[in-house]
């Protein structure tokens, strides 16, 4: 289940913290930061030990959560939740109404948007994680995504007021997608193809076209026939025992059964090789996962590479509820507007598992690509047009949501940056707090 009750609440800070604590090169300012910093390494302990992560994994993730803000930020969105709930609630409230409750992203950050194929066969950009959805203020994904943008922004060395025209931007382009969707414009779902995007965007598109599976296959398989293929065993694919393997071929039989549209797989499955996928995932680096490679129903065409990716209990909830990959699956479907046929359910030793294909076309921005005002406004921009695409799944839905903002879009925007500002402090704040405890 991996972590299905509610962590330890994080009490709110009553006094300024010992300037010892914050790290010096771009460390808050005059700020009150809003808890001790050492609270936050007090739930990332509390939470990795009720995670049971294998050690040499747990070191790994820790590792790699010290290397920046940004990082930190993204491999502990339950210390986010955590924070929305107790001492940021006030501050994240961008509007005096009191916000819809509707189906959120919950882990809405720029490292989780990214290329993967579209509904016509060929590469879109836009959201593309769906592991933390459920349900919650629309505030949850805005405050997120900006604090995103924040770091992103600091990390690239933008000015406080540089900083601030990317969440402007961001903002802008959410309430007016939001207002066109409340108005009757059609919601092709929460991506943008190649001809809407811009930038950053439409050249990673563009480099998305140039793959295929054939070559990805060959990248990570060594194949010999339609029905002999085996994994390269490397630092981040490596063999597993004969009962995992079954224990493998198993869950994805039970996956598969429940799926339409598929196919590309012959079936019965034919599962040809199995291997442990390692180094891989964010919030989730550690948990088990496993790519399966499977018989294509055409005889000539390269195997399948899929995945079954162990799912972290989403945290958004203010009940955390035990992870569930049918709703995953179904939250990608509701909130993208698109899910590849090959995605899926299952389970293995009683805990949920995602099953999709891993695609070719699948590509983020890495990081450092964003070095500029001109690229984090563009990006963040269609981020704001594929999160609003989201939320306003429905007409009805995004309607609701305008009728939320209402006329104070400016406020909302206003708050929405001073929050930004103040959380990427916090992160500061208890990312030098995970480095000088290590």
């Amino acid at each position: 289940m991996r972590i299905s009750s509610r962590p330890t609440p994080l009490p709110s800070k009553s006094a300024p913290p010992a300037p010892a604590t914050v790290a010096s090169a771009r460390a808050p300012s005059a700020t009150t930061l809003r808890r001790e910093p050492e609270q936050a390494v007090a739930f990332s302990q509390e939470f990795h030990a009720r995670l049971d992560l294998p050690p040499a994994r747990l070191e790994e993730k820790l590792a790699l959560m010290r290397e920046r803000p940004s990082s930190f930020f993204r491999m502990m969105p339950a210390l986010f939740h955590a924070d929305l709930k107790g001492p940021f609630a006030a501050e994240a409230r961008l509007v005096d109404r009191p916000a819809p409750r509707i189906l959120v992203v919950g882990d809405a950050h720029v490292g989780n948007l990214g290329t993967f194929r579209g509904p016509d066969g060929k590469p879109v950009w836009g959201l593309n994680d769906f592991d933390q959805a459920g349900r919650g203020s629309p505030e949850v994904d805005l405050t997120r995504m900006a604090t995103s943008a924040v770091l992103t922004a600091r990390e690239s060395g933008l000015s406080a007021k540089e900083q601030d025209a990317v969440v402007a931007a961001f903002a802008d382009a959410y309430f007016s997608t939001l207002a066109s969707l409340a108005g009757g414009k059609q919601n092709p779902g929460a991506f943008l193809t190649k001809k809407e995007a811009k930038g950053k965007v439409d050249d990673l598109i563009r480099d998305a076209n140039d793959t295929s599976r054939e070559e990805l296959v060959k990248k990570h398989a060594r194949v010999k026939g339609p029905d002999a293929a085996s994994f390269r065993t490397s630092d981040t694919l490596k063999s597993v025992s004969p009962e995992k393997q079954r224990e493998v071929r198993a869950a994805l039989t039970d996956a598969l059964g429940a799926l339409k549209g598929r196919q590309d797989i012959a079936l019965p499955p034919r599962v040809l090789d199995v291997a442990q996928r390692l180094d891989a995932g964010g919030s989730s680096y550690g948990l088990e996962r496993y790519w399966v490679l499977a018989r294509a129903v055409d005889p000539k065409a390269p195997p399948v590479l899929l995945e079954l990716k162990e799912l972290l209990a989403p945290s958004v909830e203010a009940s955390p509820m035990p992870a569930d990959a049918s709703a995953v699956v179904d939250a990608q479907r509701r909130l993208s507007g698109h899910t590849n046929p090959l995605t899926g359910a299952t389970r293995m030793a009683g805990r949920a598992f995602l099953l999709r294909e891993v695609e070719p076309e699948k590509a983020k921005l890495q990081d450092g690509a964003l070095t500029g005002k001109k690229d984090l406004v563009s990006v963040f921009t269609q981020a704001g047009q594929t999160l609003a695409r989201a939320h306003g799944a429905t007409q009805a839905q995004a309607q609701k949501l305008e009728a939320w903002v209402g006329a104070d879009e400016a406020q909302a925007t206003r708050r929405l940056s001073a929050f930004a500002r103040t959380y990427a402090d916090q992160v500061r704040a208890d990312w030098s707090a995970l480095r000088d405890a290590a």
